[in-house]
């Protein structure tokens, strides 16, 4: 895990002395298999990084037609560098408990102010997970994919770009453990725990009560990533 973390970030720090020198042409960057030669690394940290880049607005990815810097990627990728050093030595542990206190906060702020559809869409986020968590022999990667979908959908509806892009990254940088604990025990756990979350926001939606299901419920995903993770 700690290699794979390292060659994404030597992705990073290409990308950031892309941008520092103004070196790609007209806000365009190089193909994954050309910038996994040039970094020296394969191309799936090429792509992690390229996820994270995506979810914090640094890129666009444009499918069938490249990956394009947005206008604000100059100063955000200074800001992401910073925050990448911090969390360079993180524990998964600690990157997912980071996480989830994030998710908590954007969880709340959707209930504060729920709309019919936000419900409907992080529903649909879900039932697309179980779609493909129930197949007979789910792929890891979709399923994985699917699941992050999940806590994006959350992330994009809280209404706080700031939270939303630190949510995104966050939760990017926890996704190989993400994926071994679909591995250990099977992505349909993962419904069910997003299952409590939906009914909790949708309760402190429609309730006075000071005491939040939502804390409780952040409470059980740390429990249960840590013993689905217990032994690695």
């Amino acid at each position: 895990m700690n290699e794979q973390k390292t060659a994404v970030k030597k992705v990073m720090d290409f990308v950031e002395q892309g941008i520092s020198n103004n070196s790609f042409a007209e806000g365009r960057l190089p193909a994954e298999p050309e910038i996994a030669a040039t970094v020296g690394v394969s191309r799936t940290p090429v792509r992690e990084a390229m996820k994270i880049l995506d979810a914090i607005g640094i890129i666009e990815i444009r499918r069938g037609i490249g990956t394009f810097l947005n206008p604000q990627a100059t100063t955000a990728i200074g800001y992401l560098m910073s925050f990448m050093t911090v969390t360079e030595s993180a524990t998964h542990q600690q990157l997912f408990e980071a996480r989830l206190m994030v998710e908590q906060f954007a969880a709340g702020l959707i209930a504060h102010d729920l709309k019919s559809d936000d419900l409907v869409q992080i529903r649909a986020a879900n039932e697309q997970l179980r779609k493909v968590a129930d197949m007979p022999d789910p792929d890891l990667d979709a399923v994985t994919e699917a699941d992050i979908n999940f806590h994006r959908t959350i992330f994009d509806l809280c209404g706080n770009p700031l939270i939303a892009a630190i949510g995104k990254l966050t939760t990017e940088q926890v996704r190989p453990w993400i994926r071994v604990s679909h591995e250990k025990e099977g992505p349909m756990l993962s419904v069910q725990l997003h299952e409590i979350v939906i009914e909790a926001i949708a309760h402190d939606g429609s309730s006075n009560e000071k005491k939040s299901p939502l804390s409780q419920s952040v409470r059980n995903g740390l429990v249960s990533f840590r013993g689905r993770l217990s032994g690695e």
